[in-house]
């Protein structure tokens, strides 16, 4: 049974090359700073910040009925992720989106010599 739940994950990454591998764990910082960095562009251009968040709804459902023949209704908790405004510092956003373009160029230097390495390593 373990072996058919693992089965689809593996020819998932069977279907990735070593050099693809190699070259996806070398740019894993670059493309977790370039996605702060554009969320942060982002809540510049707004003005705020989006948040999500975790709410919960009642929704009334059919669950039965009662002994005399009448539908029983119960409530039902729905969750349910919104996205809610939040204000920021727009002088610190604007800090920060400097700092993470800093480290943006450090890590597409780095990532530049690691994709070359990789592409040694395992040439296509």
């Amino acid at each position: 049974m373990r072996l058919l739940l693992a089965l689809p994950a593996l020819l998932v990454l069977s279907a990735c090359s070593e050099q693809q591998m190699c070259i996806s764990r070398a740019t894993q910082d670059l493309r977790t700073v370039r996605g702060f960095a554009t969320e942060a562009e982002g809540n510049l251009a707004r003005g705020y910040a989006l948040v999500e968040t975790q709410v919960v709804d009642y929704e009334r459902v059919q669950c039965g009925t009662t002994s005399e023949g009448a539908t029983k209704y119960c409530r039902v908790p729905v969750r349910d992720t919104v996205l809610k405004r939040k204000s920021i510092d727009l002088d610190a956003e604007a800090a920060k989106l400097s700092v993470l373009r800093q480290k943006e160029s450090a890590l597409a230097l780095k990532a530049d010599a690691s994709i070359l390495a990789c592409q040694k390593a395992y040439p296509s």
